[in-house]
């Protein structure tokens, strides 16, 4: 009698669907628990806001170390596998960013880390996710993947907060890393899809893909310079930890929609303009986000920002997954995410050297414009 419940014998593209979309719920849901707060976190260690971009600009060069290995044990192991492995790299980071107290090789090991486990989560989870999601229903799979990404990734926020403020961060760590456990598991129930073949760079023309390097770079470059500094001036209107998971809970559940109307628009559109026009009211929102200066200015502003993000986030991704239709999956996704951290490392320079004599709130203003406009850059991806 066939054993139906034997997912590696029996290999159904919804049932993958289905366990894919339940191990990032679970991992996105441990990330949020401490990603909004990770800067809070450094910050209240007394790191000033130049070190805590430096922190982010290092973990840029941890990614970009790593990304060769991460691109030969793709394509050896398989994507699946790889995304095992930033699943354990994140536990070793949380672990070791507890132990953080000044600027030591602990802290310096904990940002090449998190830029460890951005590689190997990254390029294989775009690689992996283009395999099983057939074109003509692509925008609809993606949105709503991002939709149970950013569920878990609502809830996590409000119950850090909790956390945080009363029993410390050490706790909320220890949280996240045993809700990252079962997510483990459920990647290894099913086996795996991706050819298992060796690597070969010269498959793809770094010419022809040029401009999703450039494109990717600017959106690694916002997200990055957001994530460090929009934290860090909410906090200085509201100090509570409680406060500002909850506004970030609240925000990410009310911009849910975003996904839903993307995910239509991007299949029934032209991507590219509908990419276009998202971009343009996100930098719109992210420019407008310094004049927050009170608990309402910051929930409304913060919930536009989160609705736009979401706006932005699936044609972009869908358009990455079409290009890696294209070309040699792993080989392209290498070089993206190359591209991607050496611009987002000169990005992260480049603004702390104009930064060096401002005071913090004025970086904090700049950083968020900056962020803002460099936004725009992701429409340069190939069309």
């Amino acid at each position: 009698m066939k054993n139906y419940f034997d997912l590696r014998k029996i290999f159904i593209w919804k049932e993958e669907l289905k366990i894919f979309y339940a191990s990032i719920f679970l991992f996105s849901f441990a990330s949020s628990i401490l990603q909004i707060f990770i800067p809070l976190y450094l910050f209240g260690k007394g790191f000033s806001i130049g070190l805590i971009l430096l922190f982010f600009a290092v973990s840029q060069i941890g990614r970009l170390v790593s990304l060769p290995i991460c691109a030969h044990l793709s394509s050896s192991l398989g994507a699946k596998k790889n995304i095992v492995l930033a699943y354990i790299f994140s536990i070793f980071y949380f672990l070791l960013l507890q132990t953080v107290k000044d600027v030591s090789l602990v802290f310096w090991l904990s940002a090449l880390l998190l830029g460890l486990t951005h590689a190997f989560f990254w390029l294989p989870l775009l690689v992996h996710q283009s395999k099983i999601s057939p074109n003509e229903k692509r925008g609809k799979i993606t949105g709503r993947l991002m939709i149970y990404s950013d569920i878990a990734s609502a809830i996590g926020p409000f119950l850090g907060g909790i956390i945080i403020a009363g029993f410390g961060f050490n706790y909320a760590f220890f949280s996240a890393i045993l809700i990252i456990i079962p997510a483990i598991g459920l990647l290894l129930l099913t086996p795996e899809v991706s050819k298992i073949r060796k690597i070969k760079f010269r498959l793809v023309n770094v010419r022809k893909v040029y401009p999703d390097l450039i494109a990717n770079g600017f959106f690694n470059f916002q997200a990055y310079l957001d994530f460090a500094v929009w934290p860090i001036f909410i906090f200085l209107i509201i100090s509570r930890y409680q406060t500002i998971g909850f506004i970030q809970t609240v925000s990410l559940f009310i911009s849910l929609s975003a996904f839903y109307l993307a995910g239509k628009w991007t299949d029934k559109f032209n991507r590219g303009k509908v990419l276009f026009l998202a971009t343009v009211s996100n930098s719109a929102v992210g420019v407008l986000r310094p004049l927050a200066n009170s608990l309402l200015g910051v929930f409304l502003f913060n919930t536009a920002s989160a609705f736009t993000n979401n706006l932005q986030a699936v044609p972009w991704n869908v358009k990455l997954q079409e290009h890696l239709d294209q070309d040699a999956r792993t080989e392209y996704m290498f070089i993206f995410e190359v591209g991607g951290a050496i611009l987002s490392l000169l990005g992260f320079l480049t603004f702390m050297a104009l930064t060096q004599t401002m005071f913090l709130k004025d970086v904090l203003i700049y950083g968020l414009i900056i962020s803002a406009l460099a936004g725009l850059g992701v429409n340069m991806v190939r069309k």
